[in-house]
C-alpha cells in the first residue's frame, strides 16, 4: 500500500532545489554551480546512467527520466522509498544515532526481510557512515565503519517528501550502463554519465557496487558515447582531468572545471582537483 505524499509545507514546494536523499561517495552536489553552465538545453528525457545520489537529476527536477544503477541495493533502497515513503523515513528516524546502534543495524540489514524495514536500515547506515561510501566485503556485507560527529544534519520528513516526489517522476533500472544506452536511449534525450574513475597507477575510490570500475569499463564507455551521439541523444560525461579523460574528450567538447574531493582517509587530501566536462552539444553558457 502507498504512502500517502501530501505532507509537504509551503516553504518545502517553494524551494529553488530538492536536496538528494543520499549521501554518495564522489556526489558532484558541491560542483553543481560549476556543471550548471554547460548544461544542454531543449531536451525531452533525462537518463542518469550512473545514479548514486542522482543529485544532478533532483537538481533538474525532469518531467521524465530513468535512473539506472547497478548497485543492487541502492535501486532497492529508491523502489521501496518511492512506495513507502513515510514509513522508511519514520522508521529511520526511530532509530538511535550512535556507534551501537549503527553497527547493530549494519550487522541486521543483510538478513531483513521486511522491505520497509531495510530500506530504512539502508538510509541510517548512508547517512551515518565514513563520507557516504558504499563498499561491501566478500560476501556482499556492506562493512562501512561509523562516522561519528563527521555528518551533517538529518534532512527534515518534509524535505524527504518533497524529494520522493520528484523521484516519483523517474523509471528505476538496477542495470549496467552500456545496456540501457545501448538499447533505451532515443533522439531528445539528455544523459548525464558520471561513473567511478579508473585512473591506473593511481589509488582512487571506485568500489560502488560489486565490480569495480575497470579498463575495460573505460573502453565500454568509450563506445556508449559513440552510441548515445548516433541516437541524436545529448550526453555530458564527468570524467578526472587525466590521459583517459583526455582520450575520451578527442572527438568531443570539452571545459575544465573545478571539483572538491571528499573520499580520502586523509584530510588533506579532499582539496579541489580538477574534471573535465566532456559533452556533444554546444552549451549554453549561464
Amino acid at each position: 500500500m502507498r504512502d500517502d505524499l501530501q505532507s509537504v509545507s509551503d516553504a518545502d514546494k517553494g524551494s529553488a532545489t530538492i536536496k538528494p536523499i543520499l549521501r554518495w561517495a564522489g556526489s558532484k552536489q558541491r560542483s553543481l554551480p560549476n556543471i550548471a553552465p554547460y548544461l544542454p538545453t531543449g531536451w525531452d528525457r533525462y537518463i542518469e546512467a550512473f545514479a548514486g545520489s542522482a543529485c544532478l537529476f533532483f537538481h533538474l527536477d525532469p518531467d521524465q527520466a530513468i535512473l539506472v544503477d547497478n548497485n543492487v541495493d541502492l535501486m532497492r533502497f529508491y523502489g521501496i522509498a518511492k512506495e513507502r515513503p513515510k514509513s522508511v523515513f519514520q522508521t529511520f528516524r526511530r532509530l538511535p544515532r550512535d556507534s551501537d546502534t549503527y553497527y547493530r543495524v549494519r550487522s541486521a540489514m543483510n538478513d531483513e526481510t521486511d522491505p520497509v524495514k531495510r530500506a530504512a536500515y539502508f538510509l541510517y547506515l548512508n547517512r551515518n557512515c565514513f563520507n557516504g561510501i558504499y563498499r561491501t566485503n566478500n560476501k556482499g556485507e556492506f562493512n562501512v565503519p561509523f562516522s561519528g560527529s563527521r555528518v551533517a544534519k538529518y534532512q527534515s520528513e518534509a524535505n524527504f517528501i518533497a524529494a520522493i516526489k520528484v523521484l516519483n517522476k523517474a523509471v528505476l533500472q538496477c542495470r549496467d550502463f552500456e545496456n540501457v544506452c545501448s538499447k533505451q536511449v532515443r533522439r531528445g534525450d539528455f544523459i548525464y554519465l558520471d561513473p567511478p574513475y579508473y585512473m591506473p597507477r593511481k589509488r582512487i575510490f571506485r568500489e560502488y557496487s560489486s565490480e569495480p570500475f575497470s579498463k575495460a569499463d573505460v573502453g565500454r564507455l568509450e563506445q556508449t558515447l559513440r552510441r548515445i551521439d548516433r541516437a541524436g541523444a545529448t550526453f555530458l560525461l564527468s570524467y578526472p582531468d587525466c590521459a583517459i579523460s583526455k582520450r575520451l574528450a578527442a572527438s568531443w567538447n570539452k571545459k575544465r572545471i573545478n571539483v572538491r574531493r571528499t573520499v580520502a582517509g586523509n584530510v588533506a587530501a579532499r582539496g579541489a582537483t580538477k574534471e573535465l566536462l566532456i559533452f556533444n552539444y554546444d552549451p549554453c553558457y549561464a
